[in-house]
């Protein structure tokens, strides 16, 4: 299919919304909210937390998906088919196949386990039960859609000219793995960069959201549920 090319002034704009996004997303205000909610805070309290932090998730999403919806080249309205399965499936695994050889020499030559970002998740679902709750809803529902619609949706559609392949798939898998702040340890620099990589070549591929989200919330899942072994583990 044949999009019109992107004017300069255009990609300006868009740069700005993406790079908008891309700090809101960066920055976790949706996480502020669980920060009140301890064991022996009040049930108004954790009320009034849980409300603030789907609130300001569903504002956060509802505008990336207006961006999306505005400036994006393609329909959040495509059905999920075979195809699209396929590529997922595929991808998918390669990808995770990547982060077992790179999580094994990460621990041959760091000995480390877990990342920046999955230490602060950690934290966070350590905290009490009802935070567990509320931060496993968000990483495995709300962060795949949120994440996907920017890193891939927003960016990939409106950064970049239609004919561009290979420069929004790297960039798209670079901003990925610097949104979740790995800090300095390469290898878990490369597991956030090949993730975003390959969703991203799916992304190009299919041109359909959806298999992205899919992608993002059965990784984030996978990664949740090891987690919480963990924590019921100690």
């Amino acid at each position: 299919m044949n999009y019109e090319k992107i004017s300069s002034a255009e990609v300006f704009r868009n740069a700005l919304i993406f790079f908008g996004m891309f700090l809101l997303v960066i920055c976790g205000f949706q996480f502020i909210p669980l920060m009140y909610i301890k064991n022996n805070s009040s049930i108004l309290i954790n009320i009034v937390s849980t409300i603030a932090y789907f609130l300001i998730y569903g504002v956060l999403i509802w505008i990336a998906l207006a961006c999306y919806k505005r400036y994006g080249r393609h329909s959040i309205k495509q059905k999920f088919g075979g195809y699209e399965f396929k590529n997922a499936i595929i991808f998918y695994g390669i990808s995770i196949v990547l982060e077992v050889i790179l999580s094994f020499a990460n621990m041959l030559i760091y000995h480390q386990t877990d990342s920046a970002n999955q230490k602060a998740i950690n934290e966070m679902m350590n905290n009490n039960n009802l935070t567990l709750v509320l931060m496993l809803f968000g990483v495995v529902i709300l962060s795949p859609i949120l994440e996907e619609l920017v890193f891939r949706g927003i960016l990939m559609d409106t950064v970049f000219q239609p004919t561009a392949k290979w420069l929004p798939i790297i960039v798209s898998g670079g901003l990925f793995s610097l949104g979740h702040a790995p800090g300095f340890n390469i290898f878990f620099i490369l597991i956030y960069f090949e993730m975003g990589f390959f969703m991203a070549y799916v992304y190009k591929k299919t041109g359909n959201i959806k298999v992205d989200i899919a992608m993002h919330m059965i990784n984030n899942l996978i990664s949740s549920l090891g987690m919480v072994v963990m924590i019921f583990q100690k």
